[in-house]
């Protein structure tokens, strides 16, 4: 007989769920007795389906697709009927139809235990001793519950702390890969899956962009691939895999409302025109420029080409007369693109138009930056010296005046050096920006943080009957408990593992040494937060840094070791530096098996 699962349901606000959402009470059961598993319809093969990695949901579907559907009802049909819910409008996997949550309350003790019964039935090695063998024949991806997860693709890592902004303790939320999304795993055939789907069948898939806008662009919103969208995601600081999803639109939206765009979220002639005229995106609409690029204009030019020039460069009477004004716009322009400020349009000009690059500068030497070490510059400042900060720290036009964009170049660049994020340009940058350009040995960051969430909690001292927030801290740090705050047997048991494992006196009590390792169990690289690598750096912290990165661990901060980074930089969507600060570090150990 069955527990009584949920004496209220817990009320959760699922967004726009699909049609399938279930909301039926809760049939009445027995008293508490072994919760029972679901059981499959067809004989299991001995084999297990192919694992894919993990698949992230950056696409905006419109059904909720038939896996999530069948397991939701198979957990209905196993424990009495839950409110479920799938699709959310352009969420995630929930926005590709391929997420459940099924509401579940975990502060109420026999929702506890059935909710652990399902993960950790689903988790689980089967007799041949094969992680999550259940999941991978269900077509899991990952699962989230009551404050931790367990993911898939590194079933070695078990479960662990979970950070993120629900705390799922009201449902528990199920990622399906593609081929789980569509029931197409052996638990459902009875045949295991030799290769894995990628994305969607095409009956679903995602909408096509629409035309070219004015700007010459397309339009794009949600679910949009490609080049075009990759472009967009490096000017609005995005991860730049070229798929539109849900944090390229949020990330869109926040650059639409920085710079006066109407924030729609989605790549319109608006936005495209934006990007253009502050030369974060080459123009489009001036290809047909190219048969004029032989072409020198000056004051005095009269003709086609003058008039296809004041059309390019905006803000003139198109008259085919290179007048004053005209002279005057295109000095504007020159010195907006860094080129010499003649007046006189020349090649460079064209292919500046056309959207070719136009810097020629040198990398800025330590030397040639050393003259500014004492200078303060911050949003609207002009000048040689932050001509000088635009060419150091790259990504930019250089145009010696620091508008939005710099300030923004500005802050990604302190957050990547471990500095304070202020956006203004103060001796600590400079100092980081004489730094960059020469192999060093290693240094200590400047200005960063190094302190955990356990850093406070290591004068406490807690035992049996302890309760509190300190204890939450506790269960989410040895994992495998209920994080409920109470220092109870079953806390203490895992306590006393926790000690053996780490060879620590095997007192049930979490004192500083116990602090200490639990630490080191969460934060594997803590010990090297506080150090800065970079290319020509040696020694145990590059080590350290190797291992974590899974490359050869010689000890020297070479150019694989340099691109190793580059790729966790790129992935955890910070700057791509190449060189190893706090922020790094933890983009680097968020990754690292548990």
């Amino acid at each position: 007989m069955l527990p009584r699962l949920l004496a209220r349901r817990a009320v959760r606000t699922l967004g726009v769920v699909s049609a399938s959402v279930l909301a039926f009470p809760v049939g009445a059961t027995a008293a508490h007795a072994a919760i029972p598993t679901p059981k499959p319809t067809r004989s299991l093969p001995s084999a297990l389906d192919a694992a894919p990695p993990y698949q992230k949901g950056v696409r905006c579907l419109s059904s909720a697709l038939p896996g999530p559907v069948a397991f939701a009802k198979l957990l209905n049909a196993t424990y009495g009927t839950h409110v479920y819910g799938i699709l959310r409008t352009c969420a995630a996997e929930h926005g590709e139809g391929r997420a459940l949550d099924w509401m579940l309350n975990a502060k109420d003790p026999a929702s506890l235990a059935l909710g652990n019964t399902i993960t950790r039935w689903l988790a689980a090695p089967d007799s041949q001793g094969r992680q999550g063998a259940m999941a991978r024949r269900l077509g899991i991806n990952y699962i989230i519950w009551n404050r931790q997860q367990w993911k898939a693709w590194d079933p070695s890592r078990g479960w662990a702390p979970y950070y993120g902004v629900s705390s799922h303790t009201d449902h528990i939320h199920i990622s399906f890969t593609w081929d789980g999304a569509y029931a197409r795993n052996s638990w459902w055939t009875g045949k295991a899956i030799t290769d894995y789907l990628t994305g969607p069948l095409s009956s679903t898939s995602p909408p096509a962009a629409s035309g070219a806008t004015a700007s010459g662009y397309p339009w794009l919103r949600q679910g949009a691939s490609g080049t075009d969208v990759k472009l967009a995601q490096k000017v609005v600081g995005a991860g730049a895999d070229g798929r539109f999803g849900p944090l390229t639109a949020s990330a869109l939206a926040r650059w639409q409302s920085r710079y006066g765009v109407r924030a729609t979220k989605e790549l319109d002639n608006a936005t495209w025109t934006k990007m253009v005229s502050l030369g974060a995106v080459p123009s489009r609409a001036n290809a047909s420029l190219k048969k004029y690029a032989g072409t020198t204009l000056r004051r005095g030019s009269r003709g086609d080409a003058v008039k296809a020039l004041q059309k390019a460069v905006g803000k003139l009477t198109v008259d085919g007369s290179y007048g004053p004004a005209t002279e005057g716009r295109v000095k504007d322009y020159q010195r907006s693109k860094g080129l010499s400020a003649t007046g006189v349009t020349d090649a460079k000009v064209w292919h500046a138009l056309m959207g070719a690059s136009t810097s020629t500068a040198k990398p800025a030497t330590s030397t040639s930056l050393s003259k500014y070490a004492s200078v303060t510059l911050r949003l609207w400042s002009r000048g040689d010296a932050v001509k000088a900060l635009q060419k150091a720290v790259g990504k930019l036009t250089v145009d010696g005046s620091y508008g939005k964009l710099t300030e923004a170049r500005v802050r990604a660049y302190q957050k990547s050096k471990g500095l304070a994020v202020t956006g203004v340009t103060d001796a600590k940058v400079w100092k980081a920006l004489m730094g960059a350009s020469s192999a060093g040995s290693t240094t200590k960051a400047p200005s960063s943080s190094t302190s955990t969430e356990f850093t406070s909690l290591k004068a406490t001292t807690l035992r049996s009957g302890s309760s509190g927030s300190a204890v939450k801290a506790l269960q989410r740090g040895v994992g495998g408990l209920a994080v409920d705050g109470s220092f109870g047997p079953r806390t203490l048991s895992v306590v006393k593992a926790f000690q053996k494992s780490a060879k620590l006196s095997v007192t049930g009590v979490v004192d500083r040494k116990a602090w200490d390792a639990i630490e080191r169990k969460v934060h594997p690289l803590h010990a090297y937060w506080g150090t800065v690598l970079k290319r020509g750096s040696r020694g145990t912290a590059v080590t350290a840094l190797q291992r974590g990165l899974h490359i050869t661990a010689d000890g020297s901060f070479g150019p694989q070791t340099e691109a190793s980074v580059r790729a966790a930089q790129k992935s955890a969507k910070l700057t791509r530096t190449g060189v190893v600060g706090t922020v790094t570090w933890k983009a680097v150990e968020a990754r690292m098996p548990r």
